[in-house]
């Protein structure tokens, strides 16, 4: 489940994810929230993960997101940053990386403890 961030910095789009996002996440919130942002200039994207957030659901997401001729991922021009505030082992933190490569954006993992530092780094 997927619904919008309140208070989020000026110019920064922001979700709360519970469990695993889904196909119709994706296409009946995010995708049409991130289209509107890109249409109105940069893209800087607040995903916080809630109880049971699947953050490995992440990775179809931001490969669909990539192959969405209208989001234009390719090149990336009006995208700047994605922060992720997640729940991860040592394991899933080593790997977030290779997860986060599948989109030309620059892209970070912060843990629930730093949401606020998240919240500045994404607005920068």
């Amino acid at each position: 489940m997927i619904e919008p961030l309140d208070n989020v910095p000026n110019g920064v789009i922001g979700f709360r994810v519970t469990g695993e996002m889904t196909d119709a996440d994706y296409h009946d919130s995010l995708a049409p929230a991130l289209k509107q942002a890109a249409s109105s200039g940069e893209v800087r994207l607040l995903l916080v993960g809630a109880k049971g957030f699947d953050l490995g659901s992440l990775k179809s997401r931001f490969e669909a997101a990539r192959k969405d001729t209208e989001l234009d991922l390719g090149h990336s021009k009006d995208w700047r940053r994605v922060a992720v505030v997640a729940d991860a082992n040592f394991l899933i933190r080593r790997l977030f990386p290779g997860l986060a490569s599948v989109i030309p954006v620059e892209v970070k993992l912060f843990d629930p403890k730093d949401e606020a530092e998240a919240r500045t780094w994404v607005a920068a």
